[in-house]
């Protein structure tokens, strides 16, 4: 006679209980890397190809323009103490009081340059991306250490290595560690514990549903829908737009401003 008889009702209930919550945990589990490892480069590239590089140049534009405001200030101090403008010290000032957009510019271009090498890379196949998620969410259930607590320090590892594969897309190194485990691995259910382990497993359920609807409510995934919309998108890019071009003239204004201060054109000062 098998144990599964002599359980009764209730013990098959909580069986049962357990094995619903350690799948569905590994599939919020697989979902929450899926939007951290997969989906927020994704959108994160798209938004910058859409509508970051307009933003980039408005930044850049808009700190040009405040930089050309300061250097009017600076040359007009000079004068109102009827002094000749030392032009190599207020450029030296300038570098000194604008060394942090410098380094946000910078950071901006880089995100650029990222961006445009995400989206131009070869994309992974239907087949294998499937196949990804379906091992992934496996090695989850049997190797999570929050919810198999017996596990040894070369399970913990196996562990860290599969992450580090989803997050690669290397579908390969999963099936690998897959083919480690044996099926000897897939979690024990022991009776002395299993009300502790309901409840814990109950916990991170809602531990791991809270941190999803906060990563759907921050950036990028709140513009899931807004990237997708051709409309949203024209109307954002031209409201950019407009910000550059009125940006470009004030520009314009301050250079024309300096120049009757100084009779330096920018580019020559």
């Amino acid at each position: 006679m098998t144990q599964e008889i002599l359980l009764s009702p209730e013990a098959l209930e909580k069986r049962c209980r357990l094995v619903e919550l350690r799948s569905e945990l590994a599939d919020l589990f697989e979902k929450r890397d899926s939007m951290v490892s997969q989906e927020e480069p994704h959108l994160t590239a798209l938004y910058i190809e859409l509508i970051g590089k307009l933003q980039y140049k408005e930044f850049a534009l808009r700190v040009e323009v405040m930089k050309l405001r300061r250097k009017h200030q600076l040359i007009q101090s000079s004068l109102n103490r009827g002094e000749r403008p030392d032009m190599v010290l207020v450029e030296q000032t300038l570098e000194v009081e604008f060394v942090e957009y410098k380094a946000q510019i910078e950071a901006q271009a880089e995100a650029l340059k990222a961006a445009k090498s995400y989206l131009s890379a070869p994309l992974m196949s239907e087949e294998d991306f499937s196949d990804l998620k379906r091992i992934y969410r496996i090695l989850i259930k049997r190797l999570h250490p929050d919810w198999n607590t017996d596990l040894s320090e070369e399970k913990k590892e196996l562990f860290v290595r599969a992450q580090a594969a989803y997050k690669s897309k290397d579908v390969q190194e999963l099936r690998n560690i897959l083919l480690m485990l044996d099926a000897e691995d897939v979690p024990q259910i022991k009776e002395e514990t299993i009300d502790d382990d309901i409840a814990r497993l109950e916990q991170s359920l809602e531990d791991l549903r809270s941190r999803i609807d906060k990563l759907n409510a921050s950036f990028p995934f709140d513009h899931r829908e807004k990237l997708y919309d051709k409309n949203w998108i024209q109307q954002k890019q031209t409201e950019i737009k407009d910000s550059i071009e009125r940006l470009t003239e004030e520009k314009e204004k301050w250079q024309v401003f300096i120049f009757a201060q100084t009779g330096v054109n920018i580019g020559e000062a």
